[in-house]
């Protein structure tokens, strides 16, 4: 039985509802897989294996695989895409671009081979993070070419070896609570409304300096209130807490 899947493009939409109308919430990246929880002639609902996230993908844009194929690939030490440049050439000699993040430990399953860095390769927190400056703004984004908050915050520390969950809410009730005075580089920061549920969160580059996503993935000033736009010198978002991983 093909209970479980693999995204075998560079990336597939993960959507809240059974039909391309509906709000995006997510994106799995080349090689991540995931389980069937439910199966329709279209679009099955899916539990992503990384962060248990589910969501509704396009059967055309997956491939189906068996409990023993996952397995195996579930077993193989993880490696990620740390390349914005990275890209696989399939069994029809054929290439494709790959985003960062993407599971190219998964590559010998599906018959591919990786060209580009990859996260064997030491890296940092700020520097991956710095990879995606100036990548727009997408609700429910993973990519370059598209990204949120909260999976920006994710996908840089899943680089680094550092498993979070997908929302900024749920990121932050992970780690440990830290302050402006003990913070690290790498720390995440969350923002959020005057009942202090948390709405967004940012990379702290250092104690005042956050890399974050609005508008598009940019480097803004933060101090004890919270995010000053560099540009407008306008308070946009106001802090709840800073968390260390």
């Amino acid at each position: 039985m093909e209970n479980f899947g693999i995204c075998h493009l560079s990336v597939t939409p993960v959507r809240k509802n059974p039909d391309s109308k509906y709000e995006l919430v997510s994106q799995i990246l080349y090689g991540e897989m995931f389980k069937i929880i439910e199966k329709r002639e279209k679009w099955s609902k899916i539990l992503i294996n990384y962060d248990k996230y589910e969501g509704w993908v396009n059967n055309t844009q997956i491939k189906f695989i068996d409990e023993k194929k996952f397995n195996i690939i579930k077993s193989i030490n993880s490696v990620y895409c740390n390349d914005i440049n990275g890209y696989i050439i399939d069994e029809k000699n054929e290439k494709t671009f790959v985003p960062i993040g993407s599971l190219i430990s998964s590559c010998k399953e599906l018959k591919s081979k990786y060209v580009g860095e990859s996260s064997l390769k030491k890296s940092t927190i700020i520097k991956t993070a710095k990879k995606y400056l100036n990548s727009p703004y997408l609700w429910g984004g993973r990519i370059h070419f598209g990204i949120d908050c909260s999976g920006f915050s994710q996908i840089v520390y899943k680089i680094n070896g550092i498993k979070i969950k997908r929302d900024a809410n749920q990121q932050a009730t992970q780690g440990y609570k830290t302050n402006l005075k003990d913070l690290k580089p790498g720390d995440l920061a969350f923002f959020g409304d005057k009942n202090k549920s948390v709405t967004h969160v940012g990379i702290m580059l250092n104690k005042n300096k956050i890399i974050h996503a609005f508008g598009k993935i940019r480097i803004d000033k933060v101090n004890e209130i919270g995010i000053v736009n560099s540009d407008t010198k306008k308070l946009t978002h106001k802090l709840t807490e800073f968390r260390s991983y």
